[in-house]
């Protein structure tokens, strides 16, 4: 199945589809818990494995959840509430330096991208990581180029899964969210563009909480981003 040949532009995740951050996560989170005052035995429960099924909410819900399951808490116990604040300010401090470091790009992403930058497509980035952090990242990475716009879980009222996002950032670009391709790897990227109207196309290597990604309704399901399926009449709209 061929991508709709009335796309105009296209909104792109960050964690997961474009960049493998697992590591980063694990390490800033380990040196936040540590901060916090955590036993080793406590801080060696947040690995890679538990960050792979829980992050993509949110900084706040991520570390309220890696708060919990360190101390053995149920995730909306208070004592685990009240942290979160203290634990975002040395979060915050760990990630700046380090993010991008435990980092890799996905093979085929910068293909990708230029494949629908050749098509006169303009991108946009849309993720639940705090903008500055996507900003820092993708620069780091070489991608930021790519993008007319970056937006993180902090530029809206809401996150995804909710479609404000989606619908703010069609709006930025000045396309309708009917014509704005969403590319993502998870239920929240899907959730979020089938509410907002946005045609949407999964990457099977990135996070999905646990569960597999193609039992979630998708234009395509692909393993690389520069297999995205596209026709060869689709071109923007005053593209060269």
């Amino acid at each position: 199945m061929y991508l709709p040949s009335n796309l105009t532009a296209a909104i792109i995740d960050l964690d997961g589809t474009m960049v493998d951050t697992l590591g980063d996560f694990v390490v800033v989170l380990q040196h936040t818990l540590a901060d916090m005052g955590c036993h080793p035995i406590e801080i060696a429960r947040v690995d890679r494995s538990f960050v792979e099924l829980t992050v993509g909410k949110g900084t706040e819900d991520l570390l309220r959840r890696s708060l919990a399951h360190a101390w053995g808490l149920p995730d909306d116990d208070t004592e685990v509430l009240e942290q979160v604040p203290q634990a975002w300010h040395h979060y915050q401090g760990h990630y700046s330096c380090l993010n991008g470091l435990h980092s890799d790009v996905f093979p085929g992403v910068p293909e990708g991208l230029q494949k629908l930058r050749d098509l006169g497509l303009p991108l946009a980035c849309l993720t639940n990581k705090p903008t500055a952090f996507a900003e820092q990242l993708l620069e780091r990475k070489g991608l930021r180029g790519h993008f007319a716009q970056v937006f993180g879980g902090d530029a809206f009222e809401r996150k995804k899964p909710d479609p404000l996002p989606l619908i703010k950032t069609c709006e930025a670009l000045g396309h309708p969210p009917a014509q704005t391709l969403m590319v993502g790897d998870s239920s929240n990227d899907a959730q979020a563009a089938a509410a907002a109207g946005c045609p949407i196309v999964l990457v099977t290597y990135g996070y999905n909480h646990g569960h597999p990604i193609g039992e979630v309704p998708a234009l395509a399901h692909i393993d690389r981003l520069d297999q995205l399926p596209i026709n060869a009449g689709l071109r923007a709209p005053g593209a060269g």
